[in-house]
């Protein structure tokens, strides 16, 4: 099994030999939210306990992954956040560095929210 990361939902992706092409077939057998990745028993109704299992292992590895990332950058941000200011003062490329600071304080206004909210400012 293979698994393919689309814009909302991870296909579940079952190869098996075709004897009468001699090719190998593809067959989705499962489509999984990516915010919510939890295995349905209905979706995967036609895999065997091994490919569910398989499935299960995928997910909590996709996930350690993906907080392990979202820690990295909270924890990076203020490096970031330095090397930022030097590129600002340092760049001539004005049309770029307003597209760049527009962004980046519409992102900044989200984070003080969530900041707000846990009562971390």
């Amino acid at each position: 099994m293979h698994f393919r990361l689309r814009k909302g939902v991870v296909q579940v992706v079952r190869t098996t030999y075709d004897p009468t092409t001699k090719k190998p077939r593809t067959e989705i057998v499962a489509r999984l939210s990516r915010g919510d990745p939890n295995v349905d028993p209905e979706l995967v109704a036609d895999c065997t306990p091994a490919e569910v299992e398989e499935m299960r292992r995928w997910i909590a590895s996709q996930m350690r992954a993906d907080a392990v990332a979202v820690e990295h950058a909270a924890r990076s941000l203020p490096a970031q956040i330095a090397r930022a200011a030097e590129w600002f003062g340092a760049t001539d490329d004005e049309e770029s560095a307003r597209l760049v600071a527009a962004e980046a304080q519409q992102q900044w206004a989200k984070l003080r929210a969530q900041l707000r909210r846990r009562g971390l400012l």
